[in-house]
């Protein structure tokens, strides 16, 4: 392909606003392998063009490029490298990993978005020594390099933090129903906007949860699930198995005798989805069985579906298990 049509297809994209099915189809022919180079050379020419001044319509162009890229897990280029000037936006894709690191050099102050794609997961070093993990379709927001007096990041999706110990400097989640407080800990969140709750659970260490809509701060110890019902507006804490939220980074997940109940919250952080189902009826079912990355979600449900005598629904990142009762003889 020529190097002026490439360029003519990438400044199109950008340059306008698009249908859905036309920013899905300029995802796959971006990650086509043909005419790989030209095209990375003419994204970079155009984020390398774009002026402090046209910080409007650069902040839309760089969003539509996230819608693109987050509709599929395959969506990569081999390399962006290159030093920026201060007013420039720059995109830096990381070799051979599942997330894509987005940074606006605007005056001195650098916003640094850590994204995943719909259905694959990232793990990041922070700045300050914090590790973190992504599960799909989730962002991690930062400003600067994390260096003042207090460490604060912004989380939409799920992510699991082993913070970097440092009493001087508190670590700060924030979120729009509630913010996390640390000095150095592990623990799991879940806050994507279209789930009916946002929670926290805590594997080790200490943290609290104050502020946004929260109705009071609470202080969670080592085992310990905050959940916070968006609609009811209520907090409710309780004690949990923290290997049900702390198996979705790996590669693969086996359960063996396991009550139905933790084989399901493990597979809502697997696939980062809500699954809905009666609490009795999943503490008395168990089921042994190992899966990896390749089975999808609906794969998992029907071959469940196969020895336990159960329906279930599948609405968007919704699932309803519905039990099969016997009938009366």
């Amino acid at each position: 392909m020529s190097v002026n049509r490439v360029k003519n297809i990438i400044e199109t994209f950008l340059g306008n606003d698009m249908p859905r099915e036309v920013q899905q189809r300029f995802a796959g022919w971006l990650r086509d392998p043909a005419s790989r180079d030209e095209k990375e050379r003419e994204l970079e020419a155009y984020w390398n063009g774009l002026h402090v001044e046209e910080h409007a319509g650069r902040e839309r162009k760089l969003e539509r490029l996230h819608e693109a890229m987050r509709r599929d897990e395959r969506f990569r280029l081999r390399h962006i490298r290159r030093i920026v000037a201060a007013a420039a936006a720059v995109l830096l894709f990381a070799i051979g990993a599942n997330y894509v690191v987005v940074k606006n050099y605007l005056q001195t102050k650098v916003q640094t978005n850590i994204v995943t794609s719909a259905h694959d997961k990232g793990e990041y070093m922070l700045p300050d020594g914090t590790q973190i993990w992504l599960n799909a379709g989730s962002v991690l927001r930062y400003y600067g390099d994390l260096k003042g007096r207090r460490r604060v990041v912004e989380l939409s999706g799920e992510g699991f933090f082993k913070v970097r110990h440092d009493a001087e400097r508190p670590f700060i989640l924030q979120m729009n129903d509630m913010n996390i407080e640390v000095l150095g800990t592990e623990f799991d969140v879940i806050n994507y906007e279209e789930f009916a709750t946002t929670e926290a659970i805590l594997c080790s260490g200490s943290i609290r949860a104050y502020g946004g809509r929260l109705p009071a701060p609470v202080t969670l110890k080592p085992g310990d699930r905050l959940v916070f019902d968006k609609k009811s507006g209520r907090a409710s804490r309780s004690a949990v198995s923290t290997q049900n939220y702390s198996q979705w980074m790996g590669g693969s997940l086996s359960f063996d005798d396991t009550p139905l109940g933790d084989i399901l919250t493990n597979l809502e952080r697997w696939y980062a989805v809500e699954i809905d189902a009666p609490d009795e009826w999943v503490q008395h079912v168990r089921m042994s069985f190992k899966l990896d990355r390749k089975e999808n979600i609906e794969e998992i449900l029907k071959a469940m579906s196969l020895v336990v005598e159960m329906d279930y629904v599948c609405a968007g990142r919704h699932i309803t298990i519905i039990p099969k009762h016997p009938k009366k003889q």
